[in-house]
């Protein structure tokens, strides 16, 4: 199984190896990207990590804006690369109000598998970059285009009968 889904989703989650060709390395790739669609800007997730044997805590502090504001539309994301994540590991997302998500993985420098993840996670969690992409659209939820209601009204009041 590569996903596990949620009810209420707010964050996706993507795990995959990967290869830096610069430093010639294999790592694990870890991406986090909001459900939630922005239209003036690209936010980014603000996570503070921490690393201790074979857990990965990431705590979620909220979103930033870019240093670069040019207007762009899309999701809130973070990704870090780790080189030296290997074997049974555990993922854990932690909110800003002290929910928590547990995901066990098995992560090899070929493949990454989900072992276990939480009844009700916040986040779903993908080790398949397909999977990932392919799911996309139903999972996110995009800005809906809301009518300026003071601009029907006056147009309303001054429209000659």
């Amino acid at each position: 199984m590569t996903k596990k889904k949620h009810k209420s989703l707010e964050y996706r989650v993507l795990v995959i190896p990967t290869f830096d060709e610069t430093l010639k390395k294999a790592g694990t790739l870890f991406l986090i990207e909001t459900v939630k669609q922005f239209s003036n800007f690209n936010y980014e997730v603000v996570v503070e990590d921490h690393r201790l044997d074979d857990t990965t805590i990431w705590s979620l502090h909220g979103l930033r804006t870019p240093e670069l504001s040019m207007p762009s539309f899309g999701a809130a994301h973070f990704r870090k690369v780790y080189f030296d994540v290997k074997g049974k590991h555990t993922f854990i997302l932690r909110k800003i109000d002290g929910e928590e998500n547990h995901f066990e993985l098995r992560i090899s420098p070929s493949s990454v598998s989900i072992i276990s993840s939480p009844e009700d996670p916040f986040a779903s969690i993908y080790t398949s970059g397909n999977e990932f992409e392919k799911n996309r659209d139903e999972e996110l939820d995009r800005p809906v285009h809301k009518p300026d209601i003071k601009r029907l009204i006056l147009h309303s009041a001054t429209k000659k009968k």
